[in-house]
């Protein structure tokens, strides 16, 4: 399996991206959790990620929009 970024964002797809990482940064920042215990939070991230541009590849493969 490998994983490909898509090639074009659009601006709403950006904008929730920063404001995602912005709160996942002040979650870090005022939270008090070490490294160890904040990689659970930010895993879930890059998963959603992950699976928001296999969605993404999959919807284009049948043709939807």
């Amino acid at each position: 399996m490998q994983w490909i970024a898509p090639s074009e964002k659009d601006h709403a797809n950006n904008q929730l991206e920063k404001r995602l990482w912005e709160a996942a940064d002040q979650f870090r920042a005022n939270s008090g959790l070490t490294a160890q215990q904040y990689s659970g939070p930010v895993l879930g991230l890059i998963f959603l990620r992950f699976a928001e541009v296999r969605f993404a590849s999959r919807r284009a493969a049948l043709g939807g929009a």
